[in-house]
């Protein structure tokens, strides 16, 4: 399994992506584009390159539209809203 650590924040999401570079500038672009701000943000992965998760506190619930827009992003094999 992947080892990631985070607190439980009201509002989350949960993806699964590639470990490859541009992930992350895309992801927080894609969230910055629709006004939500990122309070943390928490990767691991398997190995270099593999698999990896991110656990990400956001301010505000994540619209279905914009959480649509992260899952067709490159790398992100599959992204959910997580309520807390």
């Amino acid at each position: 399994g992947i080892r990631v650590e985070a607190d439980f924040a009201p509002h989350m999401l949960y993806v699964t992506n590639k470990d490859k570079p541009g992930f992350i500038g895309r992801f927080g672009a894609t969230l910055a584009g629709a006004g939500i701000n990122i309070a943390t943000f928490h990767l691991g992965r398997a190995e270099a390159g593999g698999d990896a998760i991110c656990l990400v506190s956001v301010d505000e619930k994540v619209p279905e539209a914009v959480l649509e827009m992260v899952r067709t992003l490159p790398l992100v094999v599959q992204a959910t809203s997580l309520a807390f």
